[in-house]
């Protein structure tokens, strides 16, 4: 009986294990995900590039430039030409690679049931995967985050304060309530970047906007989205995410379709090689905390195993196999085109709350 195959991914989210481990809500791969389905500049055809692409090819995504346009108010024969620039870009693949070991033979004499530590371990190693992702995550959207935005006398007579400096939007206390979501997509739309906004910030950065929401509801007389306010799934919380010094919180404001991610399948994940006790495969499922679907690859080899047990020497360990897996999450991180982030509004913006 084999306990490591890809298709134990399938029916881990049910599993009642016990472990010390902590876990909480990834938000900011939850946000890029989202914010995925909103991604318009990718063809289809060139997402199915993105799934085999090997690295030693980048995929050049056109695009044409913003133009000025020659516009005038007396019709000719001299009509304007307003010829518009093309250009090309491309994005980068990131690898966040891990995996476990298994020993059937070492629970025949075991309090603990293989079935649970393994799904436990499972979880364990995603969760670390995870984390290391949300990392590679927070550094693109520091890098694509707007150095720009221009303020507009609506949203300066706001509740409270809002600014921009140092290439980050802060708002004061006064402002920390039900109507920031208004100010702020006002203030985007201002920009000429409307559309719908997702928010992930710090642990528990967003208590006191969610605990409005739950108290009133979105059906009240008090009615919270009439008022501007996003709805809680698309407010989102990582631990990799901090503030700082005077900061109640502090995160991105993330535009739908600004950022996203697309999975990566090299050639023999996705043909489902099978070398003896070998197999490459691509999971059937997004991986818990990982929210991709990854490279899966088994292993199945004899060993002597009684080096596992500190104990003795168990006999069921002299001469026994063990089985392992590799979870290989292969991603390209991609993003809006601008020509002059320095000085063009980006929708990706830094935003803290200020304890003031």
């Amino acid at each position: 009986m084999s306990y490591i195959n890809p298709t134990v991914w399938n029916d881990i989210q049910s599993t009642n294990a016990s472990n010390e481990k902590r876990f909480a809500e990834l938000g900011i791969i939850n946000t890029v995900k989202a914010s995925t389905t909103g991604v318009d500049y990718i063809l289809p055809s060139e997402k199915q590039a993105l799934s085999e692409l090997s690295s030693l090819r980048d995929i050049q995504i056109p695009v044409i430039k913003d133009q000025t346009v020659q516009v005038v108010t007396s019709p000719s024969f001299n009509i304007p030409h307003n010829l518009a620039e093309t250009a090309n870009y491309s994005f980068q693949t990131y690898d966040v690679f891990s995996g476990f070991r298994f020993y059937p033979a070492s629970f025949a004499n075991n309090q603990v049931d293989a079935i649970t530590y393994r799904n436990s371990v499972m979880n364990n190693v995603t969760y670390g995967m995870g984390n290391t992702i949300e990392g590679i995550l927070s550094t693109q959207l520091e890098a694509r985050k707007t150095q720009k935005l221009d303020f507009t006398t609506e949203v300066s007579q706001g509740d409270g304060t809002y600014t921009f400096a140092t290439n980050t939007l802060s708002v004061n206390k006064a402002a920390q309530k039900e109507t920031m979501f208004n100010y702020l997509e006002q203030l985007m739309a201002a920009n000429e970047l409307d559309g719908n906004y997702s928010i992930v910030t710090n642990r528990a950065g967003l208590a006191v906007q969610k605990a409005e929401f739950a108290k009133f509801g979105a059906s009240n007389d008090k009615n919270l989205q009439a008022l501007g306010m996003i709805s809680p799934e698309r407010m989102r919380e990582s631990g990799n995410l901090a503030t700082g010094s005077g900061q109640n919180f502090s995160g991105f404001l993330v535009r739908d379709g600004a950022i996203g991610v697309y999975e990566n399948f090299p050639y023999d994940f996705r043909n489902g090689t099978v070398v003896g006790g070998k197999k490459w495969s691509v999971s059937d499922v997004a991986l818990p905390h990982i929210g991709m679907k990854c490279n899966i690859y088994t292993n199945s080899e004899a060993t002597d195993g009684t080096a596992l047990i500190s104990a003795g020497t168990d006999s069921n360990l002299i001469m026994s196999h063990f089985e392992e897996m590799a979870i290989w999450a292969r991603f390209t991180v991609v993003y809006r085109y601008n020509s002059d982030l320095a000085n063009r509004a980006n929708d990706i913006v830094k935003i803290v709350g200020l304890t003031s």
